[in-house]
Parts: structure tokens; sequence; C-alpha cells
């Protein structure tokens, strides 16, 4: 073998190692978004179990919040506690609008988000924190509960 083979076959071996890098690179990278991905989940799921757990451990909230589902008039205190409840269930939910535009949350997951936001949005009361919570949200996310909240009176 001459010099001028020896090169050719030497830089063949450079770029096939360089291939072989950019693709463990890519490999790596893509754990990387996996492991994210994962950890989004469990701290949806930490911060939706947080949620739950505030009513559950306030008889009174709780109390309120029974009320609010089944139609009862809820007076001024039962109104306060209402809209606390709502404004960190509110935020998971623009929370997960936020981690879908992202890419780090599915469309299925954000899909079963909206059903149970319009769900929720059906309640008179909460319509009326949202009214004047709204401007406290995101403008996407905003748009979206005023999409859903026209849909809900349209039919």
């Amino acid at each position: 073998m001459n010099n001028e083979t020896v090169s050719n076959w030497l830089q063949i071996l450079g770029f096939a190692g360089l291939i072989a890098s950019l693709m463990f690179v890519g490999l790596e990278l893509r754990q990387s978004r996996e492991i994210a991905i994962a950890d989004v989940y469990q701290q949806r799921a930490a911060m939706l179990i947080d949620v739950h757990a505030i009513s559950l451990t306030s008889e009174v909230l709780y109390n309120a919040y029974n009320k609010a589902m089944t139609g009862e008039p809820l007076n001024a205190a039962d109104q306060i506690l209402m809209s606390t409840g709502l404004t960190p269930l509110f935020t998971y939910w623009e929370n997960c609008h936020f981690q879908y535009q992202m890419g780090m949350l599915s469309e299925e997951h954000w899909l079963a988000s909206v059903n149970a936001m319009s769900a929720v949005l059906r309640r008179p009361d909460v319509q009326a924190w949202w009214a004047t919570e709204r401007a406290e949200m995101r403008g996407s996310f905003a748009a979206i509960v005023d999409e859903l909240l026209a849909r809900q009176s349209a039919g």
C-alpha cells in the first residue's frame, strides 16, 4: 500500500468515527428528552395529587366543593373557598398547556385535561371565577378556556 491509499483509508475511518460519534450524541439527546418527559409526567401527577389533597384535607373546602357540584347556592365564605381551590387547578391546567406546547406532554394527555376542564367549566361558580381571574393566566391558555366556554354557551 502506498501512502495515498493509507491516507484515504484513515480518512474513511475518521469519517466513520465521526458518524458513529454523531449517532451516539443523537441517541443521548433522545434519551435525555425521554427522561425529561418522564420527569414532566411525574411532576404533573404530583401537582394533581396536591390539588386534590387540598380539598380532601379541609372539611370546609370539601363541603363547599360538594355544594358547588350539586348546584346548591354558595355563601360568601364558600365562594372564597372555591376560588382558593380553583386557582391551583387552573394553574395545573395552564402548566399542562405549556408543557403540551413545548412538546413535553402528549396530545392524548392534553386532550384529557381539556375534557376535565370542560366539565368543570360547566359550573356557574367556575365561570364567574374565570371572568375575574382570566387575566392571571397566559394568553394562549386563556384563549383555549374562552373557546371552551363559547362552545358550551353555543350548544
